[in-house]
């Protein structure tokens, strides 16, 4: 089942896609900016061509990505300590339930900044 915002329920991007409307306000879904966003591998591409600032430091309200496996992953930036990041996020160590973990930055392939 997609959920308001154009991906599937329970998925990785269906809560990234929310904490971005919820917690930053933005109009978020999944043709945002006129690109189609897809599966968690492809945001970074599709925040590139929408003119957005990918890099490789976090920041708090930054959407990590993570592009190794058949679907990427994505997850909410909820905190940064140092090289440290907490984020939050669906379907990862829990099928389609949420769990927030630490992890290092330098794990992560790319963040997208929002603002």
């Amino acid at each position: 089942m997609r959920d308001p915002w154009n991906f599937w329920t329970g998925q990785c991007t269906s809560f990234a896609a929310w904490r971005i409307n919820d917690r930053l306000g933005v109009k978020f879904t999944n043709t945002y900016k006129g690109v189609s966003w897809g599966n968690a591998k492809d945001w970074d591409d599709a925040a590139k061509k929408a003119g957005m600032k990918v890099d490789g430091k976090p920041k708090v309200g930054d959407i990590a990505v993570w592009n190794s496996g058949a679907y990427g992953h994505v997850a909410y930036v909820a905190k940064v300590d140092g090289s440290k990041i907490v984020v939050e996020e669906y379907n990862k160590s829990k099928p389609r339930a949420y769990t927030k973990r630490t992890v290092s930055a330098s794990s992560v392939d790319a963040f997208i900044h929002f603002f």
